[in-house]
């Protein structure tokens, strides 16, 4: 079948066609106007040193220091995605519903990075504004609560520390210019298919 066929197939049924569109368009439009809101948070874990281990020899401009630094942001970012750790930052936000999850759930609650040696980005998303707040205190607690059981057998005050600066959180607005070319898209395919597939039964 040539190309001119189908053109000819989409103008016998264009107002099918249409109809497509628009209801995928609506659809889709009804869909984001109406889900459930929610924030997104982004927090920065500064990973820092309790004190300084003194030594008398070289220290390559701390070097080393700078290796122990990344493997622990390693560790940070592996704890964040532990259950047993994502499950401690909940309780400790006093948030009750994360009983509903899963163990393949917990561990994509926070989406943990390690952007250098001594900087973890955290980020996640929450039903309102309150809720992100709590979560975004309730991290460095928990965190700091596994450094110290780390720490209980540490002679020399030279253990890790975190720190934090106030998180951003912001409403997700979705970019409706995206949704509606997407929407667009995908009801001329349905459309398309829609009026072959009604063209051929006839």
């Amino acid at each position: 079948m040539e190309l001119k066929e189908y053109f000819l197939i989409i103008k016998k049924q264009f107002k099918l066609f249409l109809s497509v569109i628009i209801a995928v368009v609506a659809s889709i439009f009804i869909y984001f106007i109406f889900r459930p809101v929610f924030f997104d948070t982004s927090l920065f874990l500064n990973i820092t040193r309790a004190g300084n281990q003194i030594s008398e020899g070289y220290k390559y401009d701390n070097f080393y220091r700078l290796q122990a630094d990344e493997k622990f942001a390693e560790t940070i970012t592996q704890w964040l995605k532990s259950p047993r750790v994502v499950f401690d930052i909940n309780k400790e936000a006093e948030i009750t519903n994360i009983e509903n999850l899963n163990l393949k759930q917990l561990t994509k609650v926070f989406q943990a990075d390690k952007l250098s040696a001594q900087i973890v980005s955290v980020k996640f998303s929450a039903p309102d504004k309150k809720t992100a707040e709590k979560l975004a205190l309730a991290i460095p607690v928990v965190l700091k609560k596994n450094i110290n059981q780390l720490n209980e057998d540490q002679k020399e005050n030279t253990w890790f520390e975190i720190k934090t600066d106030d998180p951003v959180i912001m409403k997700n607005n979705p970019d409706m210019g995206i949704i509606f070319l997407v929407s667009l898209t995908l009801g001329l395919f349905l459309g398309f298919w829609v009026v072959l597939f009604r063209h051929y039964w006839q």
